[in-house]
This record gives C-alpha cells, sequence and structure tokens, in this order.
C-alpha cells in the first residue's frame, strides 16, 4: 500500500505546480467568509486526490499494475491514504489562514477549540460524502468515462451549496452559522462526535465499494 501511495504521489509530479493555487483560492474565500476556509481547504485538497485517476487513464497504468506484485487491494487503499493525507493538509492550511483572511474580510471570525473542532469534524463528514459520491464511480468506470458523476457534478453541487449558504448567512445578519458553531459548541460530543462517526463510516463504505467495483472491473 506505501509502494502504491509513493507511485500515485510520483504521478501528480505534473500537477504539483497547482498545489500553488490553493493559497490563492482559500485567500478568496476568506476575504467572503473566513469561516468556510477549513472546509473549502478540506474540498480543494481532496480534488487533487483524484488526479492519479488521470495519470492512470491516460498511460495505461491499470495494465501496468497487474504485471506489479501488487494486489488491486493495494491500489485502491493506496489511493484513499493519498487522499486522507491530501485532506489533512487542507484542513491544516485552512486553519493557518483565517487569521490572514480576517485581516481583510468583512466578515470576521475568530473560533476556539470548541468551534474548530466542529469545523473540522463538519470537514471530515464532507470528505466521507466527496469520496463516496467521486471514488466508486472513478474506480468502476476510469477517469475519462466516470469525471462527469464521478467528480464535475458533485464539484458544482458543492459550488452552489457554498454560494447558496453565502447568500442565507448574508440575509440573515451573519447568524446563521454563528447559531450553528454555538450549537455545535455546546454539544460538542454529539454534533462533533456524530459528524466524525458518521464521516467515518461514509469514508469506509465508499471504500469497501471502490475495492469491490474495482476488483471486479475487466482491464
Amino acid at each position: 500500500m506505501l509502494k502504491m501511495l509513493r507511485l500515485n504521489w510520483s504521478a501528480m509530479k505534473c500537477y504539483r505546480i497547482r498545489f500553488l493555487m490553493i493559497p490563492v483560492c482559500l485567500f478568496t474565500v476568506g476575504c467572503l467568509s473566513p469561516i468556510f476556509l477549513v472546509p473549502m481547504g478540506a474540498f480543494l485538497l481532496f480534488s487533487f486526490s483524484l488526479n492519479p485517476f488521470a495519470v492512470e487513464e491516460k498511460g495505461d497504468l491499470n495494465r501496468l499494475y497487474l504485471t506489479l506484485p501488487v494486489d488491486r487491494r493495494s491500489v485502491v487503499l493506496g489511493r484513499y491514504v493519498l487522499s486522507f493525507l491530501l485532506f489533512a493538509v487542507g484542513v491544516l492550511l485552512g486553519l493557518a489562514m483565517m487569521p490572514l483572511a480576517n485581516l481583510v474580510s468583512l466578515s470576521k471570525w475568530y473560533p476556539d477549540f470548541r468551534w474548530n473542532l466542529a469545523l473540522i469534524s463538519f470537514s471530515f463528514l464532507f470528505y466521507g460524502i466527496m469520496s463516496l459520491a467521486m471514488y466508486p464511480l472513478l474506480f468502476k468506470m476510469g477517469y475519462q468515462r466516470g469525471k462527469v458523476w464521478g467528480y464535475y457534478v458533485p464539484a458544482v453541487l458543492i459550488c452552489l451549496i457554498y454560494v447558496a449558504m453565502l447568500e442565507y448567512d448574508a440575509m440573515a445578519g451573519n447568524g446563521f452559522l454563528l447559531n450553528l458553531l454555538v450549537y455545535a459548541s455546546d454539544h460538542l460530543l454529539v454534533v462533533s462526535g456524530g459528524m466524525f462517526a458518521a464521516g467515518g463510516m461514509l469514508l469506509a463504505f465508499s471504500c469497501l465499494l471502490s475495492l469491490w467495483l474495482y476488483g471486479r472491473r475487466e482491464f
């Protein structure tokens, strides 16, 4: 599995320069509302974990995998480990950029530990939903056939939900998100624990489904 992790990271070499765009995108998001930096950072970094699918299909690497001393299970698990590491980097980057965004944003947020934990748990649930929506389809159909329903549709829906939440929060006078965070911080075990548990179950189901679909795929 670690060999596949290194192989996937090496396959993303041509895309690594795009990592430099992520802080710029996050800062733009933070100027609108810093509270979205953590889940948006998780989304942007998770999106990079899909690049090995494109490289894999372009170079016909699936056939190469079958000639190496690795099984399909290692291919899938290596991809999920990479996605989790990128998700963690996205969360940390979002947290680190929040003070910077607060310098220019009209909406000021200075969350304490409990609020940050709620944001991280929501981001983890978000990550579980994204992995279930995207990974099984890409493992089953490949990047070219599965990218519309396995990437573009979920990405567009996420952006629409993000814009809708910003608009609703603006009309509510910044009270909607504030009330959610206050409730989550007051019920930390139930809310944050529940989101971590739900995200973990979605991620596990996504991984098992991907293992089954990729194991049955013919090349």
